[in-house]
């Protein structure tokens, strides 16, 4: 048979061989159209897409204890602050003086103090935790010193306080407010979370604020009653200047809560000067006067030590260098 007469093979079979891919026709507008919308690939499945953990019954117990407290401490501010008006009105008629009402004021901010630890234990700040579990230990520790408990409403207290220190112990409340626990609170991701001593400063600074509010307006009243020139009286100008000084702290106090470095360095000053008059104090009580009042001195003495080791240490001045980026963000915006 002649070569040329052979019947050439069909051109859509690809010759035997050849790549696959080659022989494919173009691609044309009109096959392009023809064809079927690919599908787009499914989103992947981000963090805020997954549910949110569920609040610990642990947690949710100790804020219905903490609610308790405020409501309680609110009804005891009331009453006192309706009290103390029939006394101002029966012992000054109409000259009154606000300071009568320092003791129910400081029984009110507790009241709202405890609101905003229920709040914040809530959202899963470690800080509203760590200071309800210090002041929890203290106060269930006084009442088992003083036996408060063997009274009727000082046992409710002390079993309340003992509940509330075990709730905020176990694992569940821990991992609530921890931000590298799997189970923490959603609210945290991206909360600055204060050191530990950052938070035990502050509340030994708090605690001394309502302190010397209430020896100041309690000192300067007594000498007042007592009809004294308050100008001349060294008693008086004492307690006017525990009372100036309570308020100086709380605004050193706000300060240093918002990461200002001069907040913290104004406090350590101010305990330095504490701590240096209490050593004059004490030395002056053994060698001079020979009583017995000076290991009390000695001991006050180590609150402000420990306040300036707290405040001058590394955590203290990280946090104060916090005001810096939050301050250029806030410029950003």
């Amino acid at each position: 048979m002649d070569r040329e007469a052979q019947p050439e093979p069909p051109e859509s079979e690809p010759e035997a061989g050849a790549n696959p891919a080659e022989s494919t026709p173009e691609s044309t507008p009109e096959t392009e159209a023809a064809a079927p919308p690919a599908e787009p690939p499914e989103p992947p499945v981000s963090g805020t897409d997954q549910p949110k953990p569920r609040t610990p019954v642990a947690v949710l117990a100790a804020v219905v204890v903490l609610w308790l407290f405020a409501v309680v401490t609110a009804w005891t501010a009331t009453v006192s602050v309706v009290a103390t008006s029939f006394e101002v009105t029966a012992r000054y008629s109409d000259a009154w003086t606000p300071l009568e009402f320092v003791e129910s004021l400081l029984i009110l901010a507790a009241a709202v103090v405890f609101g905003l630890l229920a709040i914040k234990v809530r959202s899963g700040r470690d800080w509203a935790r760590s200071v309800v579990v210090i002041v929890s230990a203290i106060a269930l520790a006084a009442a088992l010193l003083t036996r408060a408990f063997a009274a009727g409403t000082g046992a409710v207290g002390t079993a309340m306080l003992a509940l509330l220190l075990v709730l905020l112990l176990l694992r569940p409340a821990r991992d609530w407010c921890d931000c590298d626990a799997e189970r923490h609170s959603p609210r945290i991701a991206k909360a600055a979370q204060p050191p530990h001593q950052v938070v035990s400063a502050l509340l030994v600074l708090w605690t001394a604020v309502g302190t010397g509010l209430y020896l100041g307006s309690v000192g300067i009243l007594a000498q007042a009653g007592d009809e004294v020139d308050l100008a001349s009286d060294g008693a008086a100008w004492t307690a006017g200047a525990i009372f100036v000084l309570a308020i100086i702290h709380a605004a050193l106090n706000i300060g240093f809560s918002f990461h200002r470095n001069w907040a913290r360095w104004a406090t350590v000053g101010l305990a330095a000067a504490y701590a240096f008059w209490l050593i004059i104090a004490a030395t002056r009580d053994l060698f001079e006067d020979g009583t017995s009042s000076w290991p009390l001195l000695v001991i006050l003495c180590l609150i402000p030590l420990a306040l300036i080791w707290a405040m001058a240490g590394a955590d203290s001045r990280e946090w104060c260098r916090r005001a810096a980026p939050d301050d250029q963000n806030e410029a950003e915006n």
